[in-house]
């Protein structure tokens, strides 16, 4: 068993409050960094030039091999032996990585020949996507060595998406107000050197304990097995990519910003208005998660965006206080469905383990951020051909058309309903595990119960 060092005296927690600080702290910077990518990649590439639909060829190719890497990745990290750990040596390597692939991928020149600038967005991005999943995968999966508890575990979940709404909202308010006064590049530098500040204290504070270094490294073998096993695991994520073949409305906001309501300030608005919802969300799940299972509080979390969603179609965009309303709705349902994916793949982690006997967290976590990097692909892949085929145009300042700027509502409130049904019913029908019967497989994993103790204690035979 990895030395635990000093262990804090509250027995709610097997983690030092230093760790858990710096483990919720990091996700503000890692989170600046995702939606500088997420919701302005698509912006910075079309701004300098490049069609709407060479832009998803480059987003949807470049995921998508992005999104295999990570259970590749995922393999190394399980069978790895490093120094520090299974985790934190990769944690520390992403953090210097991060920016500095951020940065070049928004140095880019607007004035270099087109064949060279989609060469350097596709390689660059390449860059960065490689660099985030060296994080990603051990950064989820860390809270797993660092505690057994679950409620522990949950809270530094919960609590980490608290600190990533707030990152995430100081990066979607301050670019719109900063690029188009200083330029893309010194924006970029100015919050990336942020995010490393914040992010780099869990490098030196975190410490694994409960996996065991001595064990011997899983086979390919055995961990294709696992995967075979694991189902829910499959299941869950298989319903977030069924909800991202159609979610357009996250990567074409910035354009509704834009054209619809003719400014992209409007996106800081849109972005403040959706962020007190959005920690709202983290207190209401903490107060929830414990009292009714995750799995009706998913559904009716997809449910209800797609409902505003539609809701918000109807009413349109002449009213901003109507808007903005509908918007912060819509992002309180939008917030508790993501608080709750690490703490969905931390149960199939441990049902995985109980099913196989063997512990893979690396894997298990590898199949979360391969369907984060694909849900993205799909949907700004899907949103950016979409917007090509409805006569979008490249370039800063070029005024839209009628038809184009209707068509951007659409993708924006409606397009979200086409496969986010198909989703909920999958998880309804497909998902049979309960967070209380996972509390009694992770006593079988720790050895403290028998499989047949545990039998009788579950609401249901696995």
């Amino acid at each position: 068993m990895a030395k635990p060092g000093k262990e804090p005296k509250n027995t709610d927690y097997e983690a030092t409050s230093g760790e858990r600080f710096t483990y919720v702290l990091f996700y503000f910077g890692q989170l600046i960094f995702y939606i500088i990518i997420v919701e302005f990649i698509q912006l910075f590439f079309t701004d300098i030039g490049i069609a709407a639909a060479v832009v998803g060829v480059i987003l949807i190719v470049t995921r998508a091999w992005d999104a295999i890497n990570d259970p590749i990745f995922g393999v190394i990290v399980d069978k790895a032996k490093l120094k520090r750990g299974k985790y934190v040596p990769w944690i520390r390597i992403a953090t210097f990585l991060i920016p500095v692939t951020t940065i070049l991928i928004f140095c880019i020149p607007a004035g270099l020949a087109l064949s060279t600038k989609i060469a350097l967005a596709a390689v660059t991005y390449v860059l960065w996507s490689m660099s985030y999943t060296i994080c990603d995968v051990p950064i989820y999966a860390l809270p797993t060595a660092m505690t057994t508890k679950v409620k522990e575990r949950n809270n530094l979940y919960i609590n980490s998406k608290l600190t990533a709404f707030l990152g995430g909202l100081l990066a979607t308010i301050s670019i719109p107000l900063l690029y188009p006064v200083i330029g893309w590049p010194i924006t970029i530098i100015i919050l990336g050197v942020l995010a490393f500040i914040v992010m780099m204290p869990l490098s030196f504070k975190a410490k694994e304990r409960f996996h065991d270094k001595s064990e011997k490294s899983p086979s390919l073998k055995t961990l294709f097995s696992y995967l075979v096993h694991n189902k829910y695991l499959f299941v869950y994520h298989g319903a977030l990519l069924l909800v991202a073949l159609s979610n357009t409305a996250s990567p074409v906001q910035v354009y509704v910003a834009i054209h619809c309501l003719g400014d992209p300030s409007y996106l800081s608005i849109i972005g403040l208005t959706a962020a007190v919802p959005m920690i709202l969300a983290v207190f209401v799940a903490k107060g929830l998660i414990n009292r009714t299972d995750k799995v009706f509080i998913a559904i009716s979390c997809m449910a209800g965006s797609m409902l505003f969603g539609v809701v918000m179609y109807f009413v349109g965009y002449s009213s901003l206080p109507a808007l903005l309303a509908l918007i912060a709705v819509r992002a309180f349902f939008g917030a508790m469905s993501v608080v709750l994916v690490a703490m969905f793949t931390a149960d199939c982690a441990e049902y995985g383990n109980y099913k196989t006997g063997k512990r893979a967290q690396g894997v298990t976590f590898a199949i979360q951020t391969f369907t984060a990097k694909m849900t993205g692909a799909l949907s700004g892949s899907v949103c950016m051909f979409l917007l090509g085929i409805l006569g979008f145009v490249a370039g800063e300042g070029v005024v839209q058309s009628a038809a184009t700027i209707s068509s951007i509502w659409v993708l924006y409130t409606l397009v979200p309903l086409a496969t986010g049904v198909f989703a909920i019913l999958l998880l309804a029908f497909g998902y049979k595990l309960r967070q209380k019967d996972v509390a009694v497989m992770i006593q079988v994993n720790k050895g403290e119960l028998t499989r047949e103790e545990a039998a009788a204690l579950m609401s249901r035979q696995y």
